[in-house]
């Protein structure tokens, strides 16, 4: 009788777990076009980091909450946003360093920020990729890593 209760108990944590798993968006990045496009017309790109271990070489933030685009050509400076750091040209003229090259992505909403921290909880979502555009032609999609925390 015990084993029964206890495996009716595993069965019902399954079953509320899976009510609030992460379902990540998607974006596609591609190297070839210069491109990162957000899959859904619900979000739009809040900002791009490209670095590699502890330096930047490539920033873009969106200026103003309420525009964005769901999709960014990182070779032109998009309308919207502030490009805080362009260096990417010369860090790809460089010799290929090892140290944790990335990628990090930020994804939000369209519309307004939320008023609190909960509500941004749902509405912005991260990416991290591996691999700088410097001379690849790459097309990958990826699903978010995580919610906003």
């Amino acid at each position: 009788m015990d084993i029964k209760k206890i495996i009716l108990l595993i069965i019902i944590c399954f079953q509320f777990g899976s009510c609030f798993q992460f379902k990540g968006e998607k974006i596609e990045i591609n190297y070839r076009d210069k491109t990162i496009k957000v899959l859904s017309d619900d979000y739009v790109i809040e900002s791009v980091m490209m670095k590699n271990n502890q330096t930047k070489y490539y920033v873009l933030e969106l200026k103003d909450s309420v525009k964005g685009s769901n999709i960014i050509n990182f070779k032109n400076k998009p309308l919207g946003y502030n490009i805080v750091v362009d260096s990417l040209e010369h860090y790809c003229s460089l010799p290929p360093e090892i140290d944790s090259p990335g990628v990090w992505i930020t994804i939000r909403k369209r519309g307004p920020k939320g008023k609190t921290k909960s509500d941004n909880f749902k509405e912005i979502q991260y990416f991290n990729y591996n691999k700088l555009p410097c001379g690849s032609t790459l097309i990958d999609t990826i699903t978010a890593s995580n919610p906003y925390k």
